[in-house]
């Protein structure tokens, strides 16, 4: 009985966790429209926060309660979901046309992010001064970004898929409300799911990292899934690409930084080994797909979807 409780209560926290961030995109997007920012900053920088927001969710939940393992695995497990599952799914319907600017600026911030969170880790710990280091980095990834989005060419957004209530409004209040109600609901969320996901590992005796860096950061990479299959869709490259680039960097940077901030995170050698290597991997990867032709064909989506089953029968088998 215990079990099937706490798998209601897990499959709640992730509806819970993935409706606010919903709502956290549309928010976002909606004042985005109305400050009249670039379509290239909101999919680097606005959609990538609110798609984010699960993993910011369970990792900084889960530094408060002490569950080092799940804050980490969580961040990792979500950056190579976000390459190998989510960009490699979405090229397999549709390939990926990539904007040029992410590929000459924030694709390589995001690689040097991941380099950095490997060195970072090789004294086996990642420290408050760690933390304070990927923040620092964040606020300047914000400021350049901000800075080379106002002058990029204009896209059309119309395609986004705005809910009733976000149509029939441009109240900065009503949406910022809004905003903090989504918070809320990912924060909400993102309790229930440790919560249980800690009481399930203990009765399945399966560790808490194996459940993060599976269970946890295939159904907190959900939002940044959906988001980049209907920009896709939609035509919309600067979202659908960009969104993926700038969500991993705000894994890294922001996620990741407030969470060793808030209590230092313990790093496993085995991870150093193993799971660290693969996401180096998949990054790189993707530096060199994005190469060939500035987009993502089908065939490479298959073989990063393909990656991506390929490390997680290796994570469980080992």
């Amino acid at each position: 009985m215990e079990t099937i409780f706490n798998l209601f209560l897990l499959l709640l926290g992730l509806v819970i966790l993935i409706w606010g961030a919903d709502y956290l995109i549309q928010s976002s997007v909606k004042l985005a429209h109305i400050f009249r920012l670039a379509p290239l900053f909101i999919g680097l920088v606005i959609v990538a926060f609110g798609t984010s927001a699960p993993e910011a969710g369970i990792s900084i939940v889960a530094a408060l309660k002490g569950y080092k393992a799940i804050a980490l695995g969580n961040i990792i497990g979500s950056c190579i979901a976000n390459i190998g599952l989510v960009l490699g799914f979405c090229a397999l319907l549709l390939p990926l046309a990539v904007d040029k600017n992410i590929f000459k600026k924030e694709l390589p911030i995001m690689l040097l992010a991941t380099v950095l969170i490997y060195f970072l880790s090789l004294d086996l710990v990642l420290s408050r001064i760690d933390g304070f280091i990927f923040l620092s980095l964040f606020i300047a990834f914000l400021f350049f970004a901000y800075k080379g989005a106002k002058n990029h060419s204009a896209e059309d957004l119309s395609g986004f898929k705005f809910r009733k209530v976000f149509k029939k409004t441009n109240s900065k209040f009503v949406i910022g409300i809004l905003s903090i109600f989504s918070l809320g609901l990912v924060v909400f969320g993102a309790s229930l799911m440790v919560k249980s996901g800690v009481v399930l590992a203990k009765i399945f005796g399966i560790s808490p990292w194996i459940i993060s860096i599976t269970v946890f950061a295939v159904g907190t990479s959900l939002p940044e899934l959906a988001a980049s299959l209907t920009a896709s869709f939609k035509k919309i490259p600067s979202i659908s690409v960009g969104n993926i680039v700038g969500s991993n960097i705000f894994n890294i940077l922001f996620v990741l930084g407030i969470a060793s901030v808030i209590r230092p995170i313990d790093v496993q050698p085995s991870v150093l080994r193993f799971e660290f290597p693969i996401l180096l991997l998949f990054s790189a990867s993707l530096f060199v797909v994005m190469k060939t032709g500035h987009k993502i064909t089908r065939k490479e989506g298959l073989l990063m979807f393909l990656g991506y089953l390929a490390f997680i029968f290796l994570l469980v088998r080992r």
